[in-house]
């Protein structure tokens, strides 16, 4: 054999030993990369089992209080979301009702509805008037986060000890609604606008008083529930959400949230793609 073609075939192999070294090289970096990353992910989803778990204390709790009873839903779109809702007293004098939504989705918005939460709830205990603690809340937000993208909306009611005297406040939230059994939802429109990105949020006359009689019911809830969408691309709104508790009111309290959930999930097409939350309250005898 001419001993070009042999040095030829000696440089085939030698590159070949080459590349293969090479190869198995860049595999074994691709096996430990892999393993890291895989480290990296149990990490991860270790520290937003922690975080769903802490965020679990910013859902509103059922309660029952002087004359009025509460039930509650919360569900984020991911494991954690921006929702945020109150359910507490001022000893015997007040039993406040809040549901709040950050912008966004995720851990940022998490993270901005613990600390708003965590504020709010302070605020609320000390028995300033609603429109007093939205204002406050606007502040804060706007100094903390100096973010004009950021906002979030909040709806707020206090009721008294015989239930039948309701406050409401709200700023860039969907209406509260006051529903009497069998009739259509009264709405209870927010009258300052979204807080955390403009400083005069808050308008001048910002409260709502409502009579209350027993039977009387008041939902707070959070956009997730009403933007959704059906096969037809037809969103739900505050209308079609109007109906299902209009339709849900003549059933007992406690079937009423499961009822309009249950409607809401049957009409929309695929699973909640916001956070929801819901408050119902109800004035007993």
């Amino acid at each position: 054999m001419p001993s070009d073609v042999l040095i030829a075939e000696g440089s085939a192999a030698s590159a070949y030993k080459s590349e293969r070294a090479e190869l198995i090289e860049r595999n074994e970096e691709l096996q430990t990369a892999n393993v890291e990353l895989r480290a990296i992910h149990k990490e991860f989803e270790d520290d937003l089992t922690i975080a769903a778990r802490l965020q679990r204390y910013l859902e509103p709790n059922p309660t029952v209080w002087g004359r009025v009873r509460v039930d509650t839903f919360s569900q984020p779109a991911r494991t954690i979301g921006g929702d945020f809702g109150v359910v507490c007293s001022l000893d015997d004098q007040y039993l406040n009702l809040l549901a709040g939504d950050v912008s966004g989705h995720g851990i940022g918005a998490a993270l901005a509805a613990s600390s708003i939460y965590a504020e709010t709830s302070a605020h609320l205990q000390t028995g300033a008037p609603l429109p007093d603690v939205l204002s406050a809340l606007n502040r804060s937000v706007i100094r903390k986060f100096n973010n004009p993208s950021f906002f979030f909306t909040v709806a707020a009611a206090r009721l008294d000890r015989s239930g039948r005297r309701m406050e409401f406040a709200g700023a860039g939230h969907p209406p509260c609604m006051v529903i009497k059994p069998g009739a259509e939802p009264h709405l209870l429109e927010a009258q300052s606008m979204i807080l955390g990105a403009l400083s005069n949020a808050i308008c001048r006359e910002p409260a709502i008083e409502v009579n209350l009689e027993p039977g009387d019911r008041i939902l707070l809830y959070t956009d997730g529930i009403t933007d959704v969408f059906d096969k037809r691309g037809e969103m739900l709104g505050i209308e079609g959400l109007r109906d299902f508790v209009r339709d849900a009111s003549m059933l007992p309290f406690e079937e009423m949230l499961p009822a309009i959930l249950g409607w809401n999930a049957a009409w929309e097409y695929g699973p909640f793609a916001d956070d929801v939350t819901l408050i119902l309250a109800e004035v007993f005898e």
